[in-house]
């Protein structure tokens, strides 16, 4: 294990899906999660113990990233449990299927406000502690922000836009030793393709969709690398290539 950040991080929506995988991997690699949910407390509750079982450091607290005031509360949260913070992944987020016709002004400022706001908030509230010994922002994107994707034209959006934030914090955050970088996965098994028109696995290029844990190679990678910063890293079998 090759750190220089406090060895803290927080997961925003880590009670499922990649988030849930993430906190497990990162617990694995030595660090104290701060696992956020919104509403599922069990499941975000079976998390912790999973971590704490494997003698790992957990506390699970629950905040609507998308309001501001939660989202510096749970900032204030893992200060108060564990005292600093080398890391934060803004992987909290939503996104319901909407063709361009069905989708209104309510949709799109909903869908804005949990994935593009909700970093935005979390981030802004961790950025002080990170500065005093540097740290970590790492922004969960999706190739949707580059190939438009079969989620919502609001999806997409608040996707490319997080590129956007994690840039302008890479490039003015540097003196600080605070790196900024985002991962777009796409086509990852988790809850959120239900209900989706998918492509055959045959179509794909290594004939499957990916899988949570194949994420945390590319976060491990960020953490260890002060090098690395301003970057969007696609994960996607090659079905997207840049």
């Amino acid at each position: 294990m090759s750190m220089n950040i406090e060895p803290v991080v927080i997961i925003t929506g880590a009670s499922r899906g990649i988030g849930r995988r993430l906190a497990l991997d990162c617990a694995r690699y030595g660090l104290a999660v701060v696992v956020n949910y919104r509403s599922d407390e069990t499941a975000a509750a079976d998390v912790v113990e999973e971590i704490r079982s494997a003698d790992g450091l957990a506390c699970a607290v629950r905040a609507d990233v998308s309001d501001e005031h939660e989202a510096g509360r749970l900032v204030d949260a893992c200060i108060a449990q564990f005292g600093r913070l080398g890391c934060v992944i803004n992987n909290a987020g939503a996104g319901v299927i909407r063709t361009i016709d069905a989708l209104d002004g309510a949709a799109f400022r909903q869908t804005l406000n949990a994935n593009l706001l909700s970093a935005f908030y979390v981030s802004r509230a961790a950025i002080p502690h990170l500065k005093q010994k540097g740290g970590r922002l790492i922004f969960m994107s999706s190739g949707a922000a580059h190939i438009g994707g079969r989620v919502s034209a609001a999806y997409a959006a608040s996707k490319a836009g997080m590129e956007g934030l994690m840039r302008y914090y890479a490039l003015y955050l540097r003196d600080n030793r605070i790196t900024a970088n985002a991962i777009a996965p796409l086509l990852i098994e988790t809850d959120m393709l239900a209900g989706m028109d998918l492509p055959p696995p045959s179509d794909l290029p290594l004939g499957r969709m990916g899988r949570p844990d194949e994420i945390w190679p590319a976060v491990r990678m960020i953490i260890e690398t002060e090098y690395l910063t301003g970057q969007t890293i696609h994960l996607n079998a090659g079905r997207y290539m840049t």
